[in-house]
């Protein structure tokens, strides 16, 4: 009997600048980093935005 792992990948995005990143379901979000775009360089604010196989 051969187990199958897969996992699943999930890209997060940042709500302010759009950056993009991809990360293992188990990871959790990516650190918040600093936007360009928010002022005085604040964290990115990481949203789901798809689930991929």
């Amino acid at each position: 009997m051969e187990v199958m792992l897969i996992m699943k990948r999930i890209e997060y995005m940042c709500t302010h600048c759009g950056k993009k990143e991809t990360r293992n379901e188990n990871t959790g979000r990516p650190n918040p980093g600093k936007c360009p775009r928010k002022s005085n360089g604040g964290p990115h604010v990481w949203v789901k935005n798809r689930v991929l196989n």
